[in-house]
């Protein structure tokens, strides 16, 4: 058992840390703020985040064979109103494709969820995914064609249909085969699009294709090339790697296949196996999978390119490790590398480590990294014999296509005639040197297809509406290779079209629906010809086939080992110091409105950020020191200025931030934005520049003396009472941790952590529970707090949105809160997290006080709320250790449209003002398995029947719910692991969720020399 000479507490915040007046004012009041009305902003704004407008427009058809969707009038066979049915599609983000399947009740889409027939997924999903449903039903998604003056202009515009531009388009684009077409599109995966993409090529002659993506993955491809000779997509083998280095890839959560890398990797921390794999992580910020880590090193953006230079030195030159053929670097090269600064203290160790286990080690760079670091992650994979074990590639074809600096450069000159934009925001999104929104008017015409009315469609004649993807067919293709279906589930709301029916218009002689693309394009991938055959059976079985499953069978492509091509690979300049006068601007893109697409997006807008705990804002992230230094503090305004650009933004002093590194993150501040995203935060692309997409040294960091309120849930619902010594108390038996070798000795430790007690007494007769009992178990070592299973909640249980203000009050509504934890020095610390929901309690402190039995007891064990009793005395809440009850402090679904409910499940009921609500296991799918047990010959539910919305999005399997009594069940025996405890078990209030044991496994070496506790007994 490990022995900490020091013992090191857990804190959830600075300002708990320090005692703060904030924490104490948040502690000190159970429900903060009273029932004034919200300030001076309307509450209009937020009643009508949640779905679609009031007014559906239908538009006419253009010159496409219309498609009709069968109404419901007669229901279709086999089918039963009220019964939800499921359909493969996928959704796609860029260069990534997501295979899910979404819930329809009656033909409306309300539940996105992974779809567990292909591996990319494994059921499970993100949060994007999980939100992109409420888009669907966005207000301010585009209603109309508009087409404005020849000179553009920022008004709304006249109402077009699509007759008016299929008229404009027969007389327009004949005339540009000779030349003068670009076509800027943003990424995507669909070989149906590239297919039409290259048939504009082959019939405009001198027609040019650009892309611009504001997260984009071409670093990656660039490197492989670099490497190889050839792009190529990287195949990680997570749960084969022993050893893991992280530099700035957040692999869990950024990578494209960060789903199964989640899987693979949980799978690799189960202790009770006898080993775990091990996670070192470089970066600057805090992301999900530096709170993994078993030792993360704080370490500014510009500074990671030396810090693999720093390793392939001690590696080569340190350890002998033989480079491989075709390495593109010698010995020499190295020499000046070895025992940089960059690299760290610990450098050396964790070249042993690797060395220890070659063949099943992998390393991993960010999509932010340079070509060059890239490649020589590659070439060091190859030396460490971990191509083809851990790792593997997919070598690619990639489009030749120009970027949007090269787009801007002939627009300048005058060489576009006409350009059409494929998706995306570039007038908003582009780096902000280019000046592209004047650029693209240097174009005579100019058509912008999205799915608002934004900036960039502001400065077109033509706003061409585009289907969401629930409304449109397509195809895509997935990281691993596997052929993806998109198919629709409800008839375009607004009348939109799809990016292929608008590119079908410029090729095609008769132009195709958007069905009829995707059949053409199944038929060329599946081998059936090139267009889709008439009366084929065997054809449309296979075509069905691939619907209903949503991926074409045996289409994924193994990992291949390629072969290294001795390219040079040119060493990074060295990083210059950083200093308060001289700091690092870092730009990345944001986990909850990623890079502004989803800025109206109200469920990822009010979920708190993972580790800043920030809602409906982005920030100047700083380390505790570099604030202190700067003598700025939390919410201070500040102006940064880089590269002669200058913008306003608040601080955020964020423990584990690289010293004298500034992180901020973009997508916030859209002028154009809709009613839910006005606003909210402030626009880091105006800094953004070509030169430097994601930042650089150079950075002045300037206090305005103005204050900025940040709404943050960090200390909302914490469980501690006020007072160092009582927060200290309890900490330690929340979040329970340890290391592997003191888990190994004394897999009983973690019954000593926290606060001791004597056998627990009820003062009254228990429940028997004869039939069901129900319960839930959470594995903290394999949740990595990416938050699906807070929006997997929301989407299922109708949970009210309230804004900022209302968050800022601490009246979020969220059923599951994501505690995250610090623990050790502010200025490097680690980090833990745990998820809490009503635990179900069976002696339920909730129940003994609530005056009116609105709160009750079921027979299965459930903490059951009966909605129409509550009075909203709030008692229950007050007598909840858990501090997991949500109170409507408006009703915030009254003002809802019959359109705007469409969202709305129809299985869980809407609460109204003055209720109380909490979670409830999801009982709404326990009736519906119950119900189907009935059905089936009136047996048992089975272990499995059961998955709440929690467990279901989970990428990691964390979560696990099933029947306690059943001895067989997976529950059951996970609460007989030695890991297993009670939250507050001291109160004896018996819980029914309980928690998995963090365990960690730090490298000896390192360990010892920097003092990493194991855990201590109470």
């Amino acid at each position: 058992m490990s022995d900490s000479s020091q013992k090191r507490d857990f804190w959830r915040s600075l300002d708990e840390l320090a005692a703060g007046s904030e924490f104490s004012r948040l502690q000190e009041q159970e429900f903060p703020g009273g029932i004034e009305a919200p300030d001076d902003m309307s509450r209009r704004r937020f009643l009508q985040i949640m779905g679609a407008s009031a007014a559906l427009a239908t538009l006419a058809g253009c010159r496409w064979p219309e498609e009709k969707i069968m109404p419901y009038a007669q229901r279709p066979e086999g089918t039963d109103p009220g019964t939800p049915r499921q359909f493969a599609t996928t959704f796609e983000m860029g260069p990534v494709a997501l295979p899910v399947l979404a819930t329809s009740y009656d033909g409306r889409p309300i539940k996105i969820d992974g779809n567990p027939e292909v591996p990319l997924s494994g059921g499970a999903t993100n949060v994007f995914a999980q939100a992109s449903v409420l888009g669907l039903y966005n207000p301010d998604r585009s209603q109309n064609i508009l087409r404005r003056n020849q000179f553009g202009d920022s008004s709304s515009g006249a109402k077009a249909t699509w007759d008016d531009f299929g008229t404009f388009a027969v007389g327009h684009f004949p005339r540009l085969r000779g030349g003068g077409l670009a076509v800027l599109t943003e990424m995507t995966t669909s070989p149906a699009v590239w297919d039409l993409m290259g048939r504009i090529g082959q019939q405009y002659r001198g027609a040019k294709l650009y892309y611009h993506e504001p997260v984009c993955r071409i670093n990656e491809m660039q490197g492989a090339r670099l490497a190889f000779g050839t792009p190529a997509r990287s195949q990680l083998a997570v749960d084969k790697a022993e050893v893991i280095v992280d530099f700035d890839a957040n692999f869990l959560q950024d990578h494209a296949s960060s789903l199964r890398n989640s899987r693979r990797f949980a799978k690799g921390r189960r202790p009770e196996s006898g080993h775990m794999n091990r996670l070192y992580v470089f970066e600057n910020t805090f992301t999900i999978t530096g709170g993994m880590a078993d030792h993360r090193f704080p370490t500014p953006a510009s500074h990671i390119p030396a810090a693999v230079w720093a390793l392939a030195a001690e590696l080569v030159l340190g350890e002998g490790l033989p480079l491989p053929m075709g390495a593109g670097v010698s010995r020499s090269d190295l020499q000046g590398w070895r025992g940089h600064s960059a690299g760290g203290e610990h450098i050396a160790a964790l070249a042993k480590d690797l060395m220890a286990n070659r063949g099943a080690s992998l390393l991993v760079a960010g999509m932010r990294q340079s070509p060059e670091t890239h490649a020589l992650i590659h070439l060091l994979n190859q030396a460490l014999g971990n191509v083809g074990q851990t790792v593997s590639y997919q070598p690619f074809d990639m489009a030749k296509l120009g970027d949007i600096a090269d787009l801007t450069k002939d627009l300048k000159s005058g060489a576009v005639d006409t350009l059409l934009i494929l998706g995306g925001n570039p007038a908003y999104d582009a780096p902000a040197d280019l000046g592209f929104g004047a650029a693209m008017q240097k174009a005579g015409t100019r058509i912008h297809v999205s799915l608002n009315d934004d900036a960039t469609s502001r400065l077109c004649q033509w706003h061409l509406p585009r289907a969401h993807y629930l409304e449109g067919w397509g195809d895509a293709m997935g990281w691993d290779g596997s052929y993806l279906a998109v198919q629709p589930l409800i008839r375009p709301l607004f009348g939109g079209k799809t990016v292929t029916e608008v590119l079908s218009v410029l090729v095609d002689e008769t132009p195709r629906n958007a069905y009829a693309v995707a059949r053409d394009s199944f038929a060329r991938i599946s081998g059936a010809g090139k267009s889709a055959p008439e009366g084929n059976d065997r054809f449309e079985k296979k075509w069905r086939r691939f619907i209903h499953d949503g991926v074409l069978q045996g289409s994924a492509k193994r990992g291949e080992p390629l072969a290294l091509t001795g390219t040079p690979l040119a060493a990074p300049r060295a990083p210059g110091d950083l200093s308060a006068q001289s700091l690092e601007l870092s730009i990345h893109h944001d986990q909850s409105v990623f890079d502004g697409r989803f800025c109206d997006n109200a469920w990822l807008q009010e979920m708190p950020d993972f580790m800043t705990k920030l809602t409906w804002d982005n920030a100047a992230l700083l380390s505790p020191a570099t604030a202190v230094e700067l003598g700025v503090g939390h919410g201070d305004l500040v102006d940064l200025e880089f590269a002669g650009r200058k913008q306003a933004i608040p601080v955020y002093v964020l423990p584990g931030q690289a010293r004298y590194s500034v992180s901020v993150m973009l997508g916030y501040g859209k002028p154009d934005s809709g009613r839910v995203g006005q606003g909210s935060g402030f626009n880091a692309y105006t800094l953004r520049t070509s030169g430097a997409l994601h930042g650089g040294a150079g950075l002045k960091l300037t206090k305005t003396g103005a204050t900025y309120k940040l709404a943050t849930t960090q200390d909302h619902f914490a469980m501690d009472t006020v007072g160092a010594e009582e927060i200290q108390k309890r900490v330690p038996g929340l979040v329970r941790q340890g290391d592997l070798e003191e888990y190994r000795e004394h897999p009983e430790f973690v019954d000593h952590l926290g606060i001791h007690h004597p056998p627990l007494e009820s003062l009254w007769k228990e429940w028997d529970y004869n039939g069901y009992k129900w319960g839930m178990s959470v594995d903290l070592n394999a949740c990595n707090g990416c938050n699906a299973c807070i929006i997997g909640c929301q989407a299922e249980n109708n949970i009210a949105v309230v804004g900022k203000d209302e968050v800022a009050r601490g009246r979020e509504m969220s059923w599951i809160r994501l505690d995250r934890y610090f623990l050790g020095d502010a200025e490097d610390p680690e980090c833990a997290q745990q998820p809490v929901a009503c635990a179900q309690c069976e002696l339920a402190p909730c129940e003994e006080v609530c005056p009116v039995a609105a709160t009750m007891h079921s027979s299965e064990g459930l903490n059951t709320m009966v909605y129409n009793r509550c009075v909203g005395t709030r008692y229950c809440s007050n007598n909840c250790p858990y501090k997991v009850r949500r109170f409507n402090w408006f009703n915030n679904f009254e003002d809802l449209t019959a359109t705007q409910r469409l969202v709305l499940n129809p299985d869980v009921t809407v609460r109204a003002r003055g209720v109380m609500e909490k979670c409830t296991y999801c009982v709404q799918r326990i009736e519906k398995a119950r119900v189907a047990a009935r059905v089936d010959g009136n047996r048992k539910i089975r272990d499995g029947d059961i998955t709440p919305a929690c467990a279901q999005t989970c990428p990691t399997d964390a979560i696990v719910f099933g029947d306690l009594n059943d001895p067989e069940s997976r529950v059951a025996k996970l609460r007989k692991v030695p890991r297993s405890y009670d939250l507050l078990a001291y109160l004896n209030i018996k819980p029914r969720t309980s928690y998995m044991a963090r365990i960690r496994n730090p490298n000896p070496q390192i360990a010892a020399h920097t003092g990493h506790p194991g855990s201590e007994h109470g």
